[in-house]
């Protein structure tokens, strides 16, 4: 009923990582255009970080990829969520059409930190491919990341959802390289079982029915 309703009012609290944050704003105001009175907030942390706070009913509801590790969790995929390679323009990896993985055995890396849902696709996709990376740092956020790699100080894997204005102004490069893009999920997350209220099952259905066609429009997944 709260999905086919006009809600009067209500309170929401949503929790995201770090890569939803280029997205999730504008889904949250479109759907609050459609249910004015319901006050929305959101909450920003790792997806540790937010697990904790689903259990301890600080959120109501997240957006993340994977759900976290410990817990049981309802987690409701909704968009495709591909991890491309990022470089700097000028980068040896753009000048050719597309370039063997092995050839990441020369390159510098910047991660993201232990426990990050990026930091855990990279991991898997360079030990996929049997590949040793040589991490010169760590950072905490992807939008520190770009920033290094735009000024040419190694290179990373990243949402492509994250990388969208710096990709089409030419400031950010996106190689090809075997086996990317990296397909992951968008999954919409709530602690099993749990009673959600009017607000947040409205925001539910609104993320499942207009989330994927919303980063279809938005991000184009063309990696040509």
């Amino acid at each position: 009923m709260a999905r086919l309703t006009r809600l009067e009012t209500g309170r929401l609290t949503i929790g995201m990582v770090s890569a939803a944050t280029c997205f999730l704003p504008q889904l949250l105001t479109r759907f609050h255009t459609e249910h004015p009175a319901v006050e929305v907030r959101l909450m920003l942390g790792s997806r540790e970080q937010l697990g904790r706070m689903m259990q301890d009913n600080i959120v109501d509801l997240c957006v993340m990829g994977r759900p976290p590790n410990d817990g049981s969790w309802r987690a409701e995929p909704f968009a495709m969520h591909p991890h491309v390679l990022v470089t700097s323009p000028n980068h040896r990896f753009t000048g050719a059409e597309s370039f063997p993985v092995g050839a990441l055995e020369a390159e510098f890396f910047i991660m993201r930190e232990v426990g990050s849902g990026t930091r855990e696709v990279l991991q898997e996709y360079l030990d996929t491919h049997r590949i040793q990376p040589t991490v010169i740092m760590e950072m905490p956020s992807n939008e520190a990341i770009k920033h290094a790699v735009m000024a040419g100080m190694g290179i990373s894997l990243l949402s492509l959802h994250t990388i969208g204005l710096e990709w089409n102004n030419g400031l950010i490069a996106v190689p090809h390289l075997e086996g990317l893009p990296v397909m992951r999920r968008w999954t919409v997350v709530h602690v099993a079982g749990k009673y959600l209220s009017p607000a947040a099952e409205a925001f539910r259905y609104y993320v499942l029915e207009h989330g994927e066609a919303y980063l279809c429009a938005t991000f184009p997944q063309d990696m040509s």
